[in-house]
């Protein structure tokens, strides 16, 4: 039985990036080389937190780390890294 993750990931973690670097006045031409980090902690199910980061590499995001945590974590929330 498949289960659908009930937390933020990589498509979103791509949004906040982006909508981040729109408001901070980045240029799109320096955003290569940037990371981001999403953490957040779970209410139930099997896992107590998630960690998701991504990468800019040329003109594309790729998700660096999808980490599935049992235990919560300290630092949720938007970084940049």
């Amino acid at each position: 039985m498949r289960m659908a993750c009930d937390h933020k990931g990589g498509p979103e973690l791509i949004e906040m990036a982006e909508a981040h670097l729109r408001r901070e006045g980045i240029p799109a031409s320096q955003w290569p080389g940037l990371r981001f980090r999403w953490s957040e902690n779970l209410d139930g199910g099997m896992w107590a937190a998630v960690i998701v980061e991504i990468e800019r590499r040329g003109e594309q995001w790729i998700v660096t780390r999808l980490d599935r945590k049992q235990e919560p974590v300290d630092n949720a929330g938007f970084a940049a890294l």
